[in-house]
């Protein structure tokens, strides 16, 4: 996702295709709301058979996802999932998403969730591979932290 330009356009040309509804209208790009947002990625996901595995039957229902906190985890676990399988890091915040800010952000975010699909990247190995890097920090740290406490 180099420095070109993020628009609402590119954004509807490359992620379109995958998915059936909704539209992706201008309107609607420059100032997504949290449930088209979700209806996206739903049918993204339904579409594409990418990261099928990511969310719970409830987090699918947007019926459920209704309170602030489960919107941004809804939205950071795909952001997570996205850049893990394309070793970037995305400049969206969940947070302002959900607040209806950061609208250039989240379009960078939706062509890159379509550039997964696009790269056709095996999605299932590179979570794998993510997950098992983070365990690895995880053990690390609590390695560190032990010879920290022997030290003393």
């Amino acid at each position: 996702m180099g420095d070109e330009e993020v628009t609402w356009e590119k954004t509807r040309d490359t992620l379109q295709p995958l998915i059936k509804a909704p539209k992706l209208t201008e309107k609607l790009l420059k100032k997504p709301p949290f449930r088209f947002l979700h209806d996206v990625i739903t049918n993204y996901i339904k579409g594409s058979g990418y990261f099928t595995d990511i969310y719970t039957a409830d987090e699918m229902d947007s019926a459920k996802v209704t309170e602030r906190d489960a919107k941004v985890q809804f939205l950071q676990k795909m952001i997570n999932a996205v850049q893990t399988c394309l070793g970037i890091t995305l400049t969206v915040r969940p947070l302002k998403v959900v607040s209806g800010l950061e609208p250039e952000a989240t379009n960078q975010f939706l062509q890159a969730m379509a550039e997964v699909v696009i790269k056709k990247v095996d999605w299932k190995k590179a979570l794998e591979k993510g997950s098992e890097e983070k365990k690895k920090k995880e053990e690390k740290k609590k390695e560190e932290k032990r010879e920290k406490e022997k030290e003393k």
